[in-house]
């Protein structure tokens, strides 16, 4: 029998029989780190960088409640800078640079949703 198949250990009853897989020690803690793994699986942190100059022309004061609502979440590092270098972008709509690729959005809750999107 080869010792990485599970065994298989016949129990009688009365007028049943139980199959039950007995597994070594190794495959149930790999089982169980699989399982564990789907359930808790780590998302990866998203780094967004915003521009000082953007957010003060894009922001109005419900919308600086709601991004800081959203930047409260602990897989969130972000940090503003003076300027980012994205003038002409920057006097048409909000944006942001998420992991280093730029979103921008319609206007600055659509560019929120966006950056929700990217939790998920």
């Amino acid at each position: 029998m080869n010792s990485d198949e599970p065994t298989m250990h016949f129990v009688s009853g009365s007028d049943k029989i139980k199959i039950t897989n007995i597994y070594s020690y190794n495959e149930r803690s790999d089982m169980m780190k699989n399982l564990l793994s789907k359930v808790f699986s780590k998302k990866a942190k998203i780094q967004i960088e915003f521009c000082q100059n953007n957010l003060d022309r894009f922001l109005n004061e419900q919308t600086i409640a709601d991004y800081g609502k959203f930047l409260e979440n602990p897989r969130i590092q972000y940090k503003e800078y003076e300027c980012l270098s994205e003038c002409k972008l920057c006097k048409k709509t909000p944006y942001a640079k998420v992991n280093g690729q730029i979103m921008s959005g319609e206007d600055s809750q659509d560019l929120l949703n966006k950056l929700y999107d990217e939790l998920k």
